[in-house]
């Protein structure tokens, strides 16, 4: 039975015999909109109770081989609704992961993490997160830290705090970005330590981190960034005037505008990006002339 003759068998309920088979294919290879036709006969407290369970069965096995084989080609709003239908209908949910999550096989493992990131709702999700802290493959821990630090509040940081000194620079960059978003200014001394980190996305997470949290003093490491002879340190700086919109010194803004001069096509997009984010009539000045001499 193909999965249109399923569907089409569902919709005439000809026999409980052959929806009940249907309902079997679906669950198998069944799409999203498919949830649609199915979810009238899941709620309906008419339905009898067996294909009423079949139909909830199939509607969670869609989604989950959608959200496991499909995430990155569904838009974030879709990806919520059927996460929200899933928990709502399938309450063992986290543990069914759980076998994705510690299977051998690492993109579906690494899909299976995305999608908990949006089932952080069920109360076991922190605690799998923890767990995946201590992971081997440094794309499990990276997300892991990520997803910890949009759920953890600012008295968690210390479940983060101890990747600062992971061997992988992805974990370290996501870590800072965690604890920025966990909001707690006690963490900046120890932030501090890392602002000369040689990596530059660390260092130029570490500087927007330290801002973030109450720590303005970040103009001689932005220019020393800026006037680097490292394309990617002038490239992160300037992402980072960018974030905040840093307009406290004169120093920063004449750097960044020195990077127009730069024949690096990233340094320089940064750099108009950077300037045109502060938007000063001395930011524009430097668009206006020295952002005509490079054109990509």
């Amino acid at each position: 039975m193909t999965r249109e003759e399923a569907l089409s068998e569902i919709k005439q309920f000809r026999s409980v015999e052959n929806v009940v088979f249907a309902m079997r294919i679906l669950a198998k290879i069944g799409t999203v909109a498919d949830i649609f036709t199915l979810m009238p006969i899941a709620t309906n407290n008419t339905t009898n109770p067996s294909i009423k369970k079949l139909t909830t069965d199939a509607i969670c096995s869609i989604i989950k081989e959608s959200l496991l084989t499909r995430f990155n080609e569904l838009t974030p709003d879709m990806r919520q609704k059927l996460a929200t239908i899933l928990q709502t209908l399938d309450s063992k949910i986290i543990n069914d992961l759980g076998k994705d999550l510690f299977s051998g096989d690492n993109e579906r493992r690494l899909s299976a993490l995305q999608m908990l990131g949006i089932l952080k709702r069920h109360p076991h999700v922190k605690d799998i997160l923890v767990k995946l802290l201590q992971d081997k493959d440094t794309k499990i821990r990276a997300t892991a830290t990520t997803l910890l630090g949009k759920m953890t509040g600012p008295n968690d940081q210390h479940l983060v705090l101890m990747l600062l000194g992971d061997d992988d620079k992805r974990v370290r960059a996501n870590t800072v970005e965690a604890l920025e978003s966990m909001g707690n200014s006690e963490v900046v001394p120890i932030l501090v330590q890392y602002r000369k980190d040689p990596n530059n996305r660390i260092r130029g997470n570490i500087l927007k981190a330290l801002y973030n949290l109450g720590y303005p003093d970040i103009e001689e490491d932005l220019v020393d960034m800026l006037t680097s002879t490292e394309p990617l340190q002038k490239a992160s700086a300037l992402w980072v005037v960018t974030q905040l919109k840093y307009k406290s010194s004169q120093k920063v803004i004449d750097a960044a505008g020195s990077c127009l001069l730069c024949d690096n096509k990233m340094v320089h997009r940064n750099a108009e990006a950077a300037l045109t984010a502060v938007g000063t009539p001395r930011c524009m000045g430097y668009i206006n002339y020295l952002g005509r001499i490079f054109r990509y």
